[in-house]
């Protein structure tokens, strides 16, 4: 079970990884075009798709300016929807992590 929970926790870090490291591409100090970004933008898009309709009621909140049909543009500040896939997975990881733990009980 031990090693269960390193694969869950190393599997979630990498979600947190990514997730992170779209933020400073989403404030402009990682240049939005080259090799970092090509690479982080549309894994974390992925990743942040389940929870893309909370960016909508809190775009405005954080001064996001949402191309209509296609959503924030990467560079043009800060993207609400990864803050909260990277809280959801967070919350997520808890979960899975509990249930691993409730399996090495039994």
């Amino acid at each position: 079970m031990r090693l269960a929970r390193r694969l869950v926790v190393l599997a979630f870090a990498l979600i947190q990884l990514i997730l992170v490291t779209r933020i400073p591409v989403d404030l402009g100090v990682i240049p939005g075009t080259g090799s970092v970004a090509d690479v982080v933008v549309p894994l974390s898009d992925a990743l942040a798709a389940p929870v893309a309709g909370l960016g909508g009621g809190l775009g405005s909140l954080f001064g996001v300016g949402a191309v209509p049909g296609i959503g924030p543009i990467a560079g043009d500040g800060l993207d609400p929807v990864i803050l909260g896939a990277l809280a959801g997975w967070t919350m997520v990881e808890g979960l899975v992590l509990r249930v691993v733990a409730q399996f090495a009980t039994v």
